[in-house]
């Protein structure tokens, strides 16, 4: 009888799929500062409409031989980078479910090299009715990898924060932000 248990658990173990844990987002403390820095002149709120994946733009990532990428629980990388945005903005004192003006967002890149120097490359078109055309800001960022798959997709996971949050900076520093909110 311990045989059979032996071999099966030996039989479970083979079988299990390695997981990578996903992080809670981060609100930046810089980018809430931005935010204060650029809505507080007319005490300004805004509201966020549901963030848009581009449509030529595959948002189900995979890492290596591991599956599919959870950057967050439940979450898909699009939604959190509207919650991410969302969460800065409420920190900043800046956003108000119900009224305000609205900015809708659109990812339009999302991709992640895992192999030699790991990247994030991440874009995001911002509009409103103030700015209809919108504008795009995208980041580049990089962290170390590993050669063992679950350590390089564990840094990919981890690294997916701190890319949002210097996306986001740069949405907030764009020039026309401001117009975006008027």
């Amino acid at each position: 009888m311990l045989k059979y248990l032996a071999v099966a658990v030996a039989a479970l173990s083979l079988c299990a799929c390695e997981t990578t844990s996903s992080r809670p987002y981060t609100p930046s403390t810089q980018n809430i500062m931005a935010f204060q820095s650029a809505l507080d002149a007319d005490d300004q709120k805004v509201q966020l409409s549901t963030f848009e994946t581009a449509a030529d733009l595959d948002a189900n990532l995979t890492c290596r031989a591991l599956g599919a990428l959870e950057v967050a629980p439940g979450k898909t990388p699009v939604s959190f980078i509207e919650g991410a945005m969302r969460d800065e903005l409420f920190a900043a004192g800046a956003y108000d479910q119900a009224d305000g003006k609205v900015i809708q967002g659109e990812v339009t890149q999302l991709s992640f090299n895992s192999f030699g120097t790991g990247s994030w490359k991440v874009a995001l078109k911002l509009s409103s009715e103030s700015l209809p055309e919108g504008y795009e800001v995208s980041t580049d960022y990089s962290f170390k990898t590993s050669y063992s798959a679950l350590k390089a997709c564990q840094n990919v996971i981890d690294a997916f924060t701190p890319a949002v949050q210097e996306l986001i900076g740069k949405a907030v520093a764009d020039p026309q932000f401001e117009t975006l909110t008027k």
